[in-house]
């Protein structure tokens, strides 16, 4: 279990936006890997398919459907990778715990359940409907929250 930085005793340190955006980047990175190599493996099928049922008359329709279900099935694993990672016991993503970064819910000082993380993951729509100015939030914020962070309860805590 990752230890719980409000009762440690410690001066608590807020990640920052830099710091934020790093541990992003590095998630981008860990599931751009994660989908080049399931997305080419579905897409070979497809297009295995393609040639061994002799339908490649219909391939734009097929591939149409195929980058639709793409779509839904990206959605779905990167809202299950966020949320499970961050309600887990180890309370952030690899990128944030590559830099040292816990998420804990802002009241209760406790990991997050899986509906708040989600909820969290949910509301960056809205910080990148903001033209990012949700997440740039996070630089003028007494506890550095993105409009994310303020929706979800939550806050990001740098772990010694």
């Amino acid at each position: 279990m990752a230890e719980n930085v409000f009762h440690s005793g410690a001066e608590i340190i807020y990640a920052g936006f830099w710091r934020r955006l790093t541990a992003a980047i590095l998630d981008q990175i860990v599931l751009s890997v994660g989908r080049a190599f399931c997305y080419g493996v579905l897409y070979v099928m497809v297009y295995a398919a393609l040639y061994l049922f002799d339908i490649k008359d219909n391939h734009f329709m097929i591939f149409a459907v195929f980058g639709g279900c793409i779509f839904f099935l990206d959605t779905w694993l990167t809202w299950i990778y966020f949320a499970l990672m961050e309600s887990s016991s180890l309370q952030g993503t690899l990128g944030k715990l590559a830099l040292g970064v816990r998420v804990f819910h802002k009241a209760d000082k406790r990991a997050l359940t899986f509906e708040e993380a989600t909820v969290r993951y949910f509301a960056k729509i809205i910080s990148r409907a903001t033209l990012l100015i949700g997440y740039i939030l996070c630089a003028f914020s007494s506890k550095k929250q993105a409009l994310h962070d303020f929706v979800g309860k939550s806050v990001l805590v740098v772990s010694r």
